[in-house]
């Protein structure tokens, strides 16, 4: 009998594996393997990557449902997760983002109810809400006056403090009103965003904060 060469019982060696060659050409393998240790070697190195004994197919396959199923419940819960986190963002943004309101002479105004109460009026559909400060002693044109400074603001949303005004023929309006604080000592109000911390911290002055502001009432 012709010797047959190890090529091509190594391209057999797959098919003997999984047991789909005929019988003859299982003999012929069979006897190959006897005095080739070459080929004995690639059959042995091939059983142990291609050979799954079955009884240990279903604990496989099991383990491998197992890594999908927790795959699919990790992707699951960070989707969950950078959804939620993007809804509260949205919302946060629609209903608590504050932004100046530009004054308007038409928008908001000062009016002296007598000598000792100054009240400022806001003629808008809304605000988010209204930051003040008591008077505080600073110089114009080389005088001394006692300033108080006020701006309105507003986010996306229609704003909570319709429920805070305090004038409820105001409210039909669509007119807000408030009272300053210490009004018997402002003799000027201006217009004009502040940030305390800013100031606090030395970013920021009173003196620069005058004179990007608008003056909306004086004595």
């Amino acid at each position: 009998m012709k010797e047959i060469k190890c090529t091509i019982i190594q391209d057999i060696l797959p098919l003997y594996i999984d047991e789909v060659v005929s019988q003859d050409t299982r003999e012929m393998v069979d006897e190959h393997l006897q005095h080739c240790e070459e080929c004995k070697k690639e059959y042995e190195t091939m059983k142990h990557n291609l050979y799954i004994p079955e009884e240990n197919k279903d604990s496989l396959f099991r383990t491998i449902r197992k890594k999908w199923r927790k795959k699919k419940v990790m992707t699951s819960i960070v989707s969950i997760f950078v959804t939620t986190t993007i809804l509260i963002g949205a919302f946060l943004y629609v209903f608590y983002y504050e932004t100046v309101i530009p004054y308007s002479e038409d928008l908001i105004n000062i009016e002296a109810k007598n000598e000792n109460q100054l009240a400022s009026r806001y003629f808008g559909e809304s605000y988010a809400s209204v930051n003040e400060t008591h008077p505080m002693q600073l110089e114009i044109n080389g005088e001394t006056k006692n300033v108080s400074f006020i701006y309105y603001t507003k986010t996306i949303a229609d704003s909570p403090s319709r429920n805070l005004v305090n004038n409820e023929k105001g409210l039909n309006e669509k007119e807000y009103t408030f009272n300053l604080a210490e009004s018997g000592k402002i003799d000027a109000v201006y217009y004009g965003e502040f940030d305390t911390k800013k100031i606090t911290s030395g970013k920021d002055s009173w003196e620069a904060i005058l004179k990007r502001s608008t003056l909306i009432w004086e004595k």
